[in-house]
């Protein structure tokens, strides 16, 4: 399902985490996301805190079916769906003020990859191996 809708809208399944860190609080988005242009994500995105802002250890975060947020494509190998994202930002003045983004690491296939790793492929080596083993299948009579 995930892949037929994966080349018009934006879903994001994962986890958020908050901590401390000097000289500020750090919230992270960790995630499977599908950005609306065909491709299947990992990755996080950090943001720096005030640090008068209460902090989540854990927190489930989602979105499902919103408007897509297509990165540009930067190489003919993001066209295909192939992405390497490492983005680091320098903090605009301490201590921060509102959420600011800090950093951004993210890898990317083409959403058709993972269901053809996890789903198609599988079905299709255990379908072969079925035939071979079923009597009277042509590669079990030459096998004797």
């Amino acid at each position: 399902m995930m892949w037929a809708t994966s080349y018009g809208f934006y879903t994001s399944v994962g986890i958020d985490t908050d901590r401390r860190a000097e000289p500020t609080a750090i919230e992270a988005h960790v995630r499977l996301r599908w950005p609306g242009n065909g491709a299947f994500l990992v990755g996080a995105d950090q943001f720096r805190l005030p640090p008068d802002q209460p902090l989540d250890v854990l927190d489930l975060g989602a979105a499902f079916f919103r408007e897509p947020r297509r990165p540009p494509p930067r190489s003919v190998w993001n066209r295909m769906g192939f992405w390497l994202i490492h983005e680091e930002y320098p903090p605009t003045q301490l201590p921060v003020r509102s959420p600011e983004k800090a950093m951004a690491t993210w890898l990317g296939v083409p959403s058709w990859l993972p269901v053809l790793l996890t789903g198609v492929w599988p079905f299709l080596a255990w379908r072969r191996e079925r035939r071979r083993k079923t009597p009277g299948s042509r590669s079990s009579d030459t096998a004797q």
